[in-house]
């Protein structure tokens, strides 16, 4: 997530060519005037000043708004809000009392219709910004989900210096303290965050929540803490849980009390989810994105253009090998994580529709696509492969594999619309065409984007 800061500070308006770009402390403060067009990739308000793009964080579209100057650039002036001076229909309430000061969220303060939109229309400025392409009629989405609050299923949270726990502003160090965070669930506000102020301090927390009361807790910090942890746990009585719904305790990833994984559902498929492997962060939204998979690829099934053969490329714990496999005669799922692999072989063998059909790879995907050994050339060229990469894409050496393995058909997941687009233009450059676009609203309240893509080779 990322930190935005929120520092009132009137000044008068002051001419592009009187700023300060160093922002000198002995130099008044200068502040500019802007109307808002528009939302940028990472949940900043964009205005245009004597030919200038001027950045301002916590705006909406149509917004006219004072800002404090804190740094110019070549083209560019970066602030922070001063002041709304005529507020966009867009805007709303932020629902909650932390926002502006806690860095959680960024787009709270626009109306959920209107975060929607203004993410497709981020997906849009980066496909035409980044990959030259067009997408404007193509794309669809995102849908209204009915949940903006009380979603998420993982959450870190850093100590300050009373105890609490929160999260950081924005280039600091500096801890807000929750009183409760609306986009996690109750059970999150109600039981577990005042029970974690009764432990002994530790330095970061990580809960992670299973959707139906099951919860794992992974502490960091100093050594001696994990001595007093393990004298409290001792204490405890012969299979009672250090809180209500707690499954395992963990400090720097050793485990402690219970189990060291949670099971979570999803699209009827249950998965072991270690605490150091990935998992999506809303379970609703990822499960609307396998059932939309499920839907392309019924569709090419029906136009009988779909082969036996699915790659599951950065399979993490096998979310899609299990949620497709019963699509295919045959899936090779393959990920560089130790962690997620050992949760991948666990829940393919759990898996009824997955065992015997799936075989699972651990190895960098350029290294293990090189040997030759997990199927023939003529299987991967009629084959669909699903790709869901970390934040900083497939790059460059990823998107030449792809192109050399060369499957009839790529399901591209990303939840940075700015490094997808850098590499599907270089998919349509070479051989690919895109059939389908769809963004899913899989993070409410932040400026964070997920982004479905189905690509087919040129015939």
């Amino acid at each position: 997530m990322g930190f935005w800061p929120f520092e009132p500070n009137h000044a008068s308006l002051a001419p592009m060519s009187d700023i300060n770009p160093k922002g000198n402390s002995s130099t008044p403060a200068k502040t500019v005037e802007v109307r808002i067009e528009k939302i940028l990739n990472q949940g900043d308000g964009l205005g245009r000043l004597e030919g200038q793009a001027v950045f301002v964080p916590l705006t909406a579209p149509g917004d006219l708004v004072r800002a404090n100057i804190i740094k110019q650039g070549r083209g560019f002036v970066q602030t922070t809000l001063d002041e709304v001076l005529e507020a966009s229909p867009s805007r709303q309430e932020a629902p909650c009392p932390h926002y502006g000061l806690c860095g959680g969220c960024n787009l709270q303060h626009i109306k959920p219709e209107a975060q929607r939109l203004a993410k497709a229309e981020i997906v849009t400025e980066c496909f035409s910004r980044l990959g030259k392409l067009d997408i404007s009629e193509i794309i669809q989405g995102p849908t209204d989900s009915g949940k903006e609050l009380g979603y998420r299923n993982r959450i870190r949270v850093f100590a300050n210096p009373a105890g609490h726990y929160g999260l950081m502003q924005r280039a600091s160090h500096n801890v807000i303290a929750l009183d409760s965070c609306p986009l996690l669930p109750d059970l999150f506000n109600n039981e577990i965050l005042p029970w974690l102020r009764m432990m002994p301090p530790v330095e970061q927390i990580v809960i992670r929540l299973d959707g139906k009361g099951g919860w794992l807790l992974s502490m960091f910090g100093p050594s001696q803490r994990m001595r007093i942890l393990k004298k409290i746990v001792s204490a405890l009585p012969d299979g009672e849980s250090p809180a209500p719904g707690c499954t395992g305790l963990l400090f720097n990833n050793r485990p402690i009390w219970g189990k060291d994984f949670l099971i979570n559902e999803v699209s009827g498929h249950k998965f072991r989810v270690s605490s150091q492997s990935f998992f999506q962060g809303n379970i609703e939204a990822t499960e609307e994105a396998i059932d939309l998979v499920r839907q392309w690829l019924s569709e090419l099934s029906d136009q009988d253009q779909l082969g036996p053969l699915l790659g599951d490329l950065y399979c993490g714990v096998g979310l899609f090998s299990l949620g497709l496999a019963d699509l295919f005669e045959k899936v090779v799922a393959i990920d560089s994580n130790p962690h997620g692999i050992r949760d991948a072989l666990n829940n393919v063998r759990r898996s009824d529709t997955a065992k015997g059909k799936v075989e699972v790879i651990e190895g960098a995907l350029g290294k293990v696509l090189a040997d030759g050994k997990v199927a023939s050339s003529n299987q991967w060229k009629n084959s669909c492969c699903v790709v869901d990469p970390p934040r900083v894409g497939l790059g460059k050496e990823g998107v030449l594999g792809m192109l050399k393995l060369s499957p009839r058909h790529l399901i591209y997941m990303s939840c940075d619309p700015a490094t997808m687009a850098r590499d599907v233009a270089l998919l349509t450059e070479n051989r690919y065409r895109i059939v389908k676009l769809q963004v899913l609203d899989m993070f409410p309240q932040t400026a964070h984007v997920e982004t479905l893509m189905l690509l087919e080779k040129k015939s």
